[in-house]
């Protein structure tokens, strides 16, 4: 005699399905997301150096090396300005310095938008293909789990030999 216990205990949990997707998932996130953000601080050092560099390098013309104090030109612009760097050669290299910084911040804007395009790649479609997966075998199962529909019952008189009406 089976006990309510012990019927209970062969049944599977309702939505025992759904927690090991959502679980599946999350964890396939976590290695997803670290080598995300581990490219990402990758290539930002990398434009962080390049940046430096950039900013500490004076772009000279040999028009503007025949100028008057043009060997203060160095480090950054306002420390150039008051060591006595000309004024054009500053100029000059401000408008430099402008296109690397933006040069960086498109930079930037990219490896973000490479991110999130490589978390929909790598995280987001394969646990939707894990779930359009799941919901097939599931409609499968469910279709194989119940019987075929029952026909109606055949008349009890013979085909065609109805009573007319009096």
């Amino acid at each position: 005699m089976a006990t309510k216990a012990t019927g209970t205990a062969t049944r599977k949990p309702r939505g025992r399905w759904w927690r090991r997707w959502m679980i599946t998932c999350l964890i396939w996130a976590v290695p997803v997301a670290a080598l995300g953000v581990k490219e990402m601080v990758s290539e930002m050092l990398y434009d962080s150096a390049d940046l430096k560099v950039t900013l500490d390098r004076w772009v000279l013309t040999d028009a503007q090396r025949t100028l008057p104090g043009f060997t203060h030109c160095a480090g950054t612009l306002d420390a150039a300005r008051a060591a006595g760097c000309p004024a054009a050669v500053v100029d000059a290299n401000l408008k430099l310095r402008d296109e690397a910084v933006a040069e960086v911040h498109t930079r930037r804007e990219a490896q973000v938008a490479g991110f999130f395009e490589a978390a929909v790649l790598y995280w987001v479609t394969p646990c939707i293909f894990i779930l359009a997966v799941g919901i097939v075998l599931a409609l499968i199962r469910r279709a194989l789990r119940r019987p075929p529909p029952k026909l109606p019952a055949t008349p009890a008189g013979p085909v065609g030999t109805a009573e007319r009406p009096r």
